[in-house]
């Protein structure tokens, strides 16, 4: 049963995001998420994520879009697979031109502070072992 990881650049330092994203971890504690920070300079950060097993998406504003019923079934397809999926929020100022050939999940055409992006990712997933889960949570 494969994995998935989230990947932030740098802790949250705003206090209130961080509650949200330590609130969203916490529900999401028994789902198989897990939540790993890195302090490295970005090419150093690209290259550690592309050195681990499994799949790897970049979170970015450029990437492909999903309504929460879609991105629920892509989720349930990775924590069926045999390998691990990797989700990576980059640094406040974006990815540059680095990665170009990895493939991109964006949660909007809008652009989001990296601390926000996380916090909502965090919570995309939840909602979408919710609907996996067919709970209420998920009312749309």
């Amino acid at each position: 049963m494969g994995r998935i990881h989230l990947h932030i650049h740098g802790k949250l330092k705003d206090s209130s995001l961080k509650a949200l994203a330590e609130s969203y971890q916490a529900r999401l504690q028994n789902a198989g998420i897990s939540v790993h920070v890195h302090n490295d300079e970005l090419p150093k950060y690209l290259s550690k994520l592309e050195s681990m097993n499994g799949q790897l998406f970049l979170l970015d504003e450029r990437g492909v879009t999903f309504t929460s019923v879609d991105f629920s079934k892509k989720v349930q397809s990775w924590t069926l697979q045999a390998h691990d999926t990797h989700v990576a929020i980059g640094p406040a100022e974006g990815w540059s031109n680095l990665g170009q050939h990895l493939p991109r999940i964006s949660l909007s055409e809008m652009t989001f502070p990296h601390e926000f992006a996380a916090v909502l990712f965090l919570e995309q997933l939840y909602r979408a072992f919710q609907i996996i889960k067919g709970t209420s949570y998920h009312k749309a």
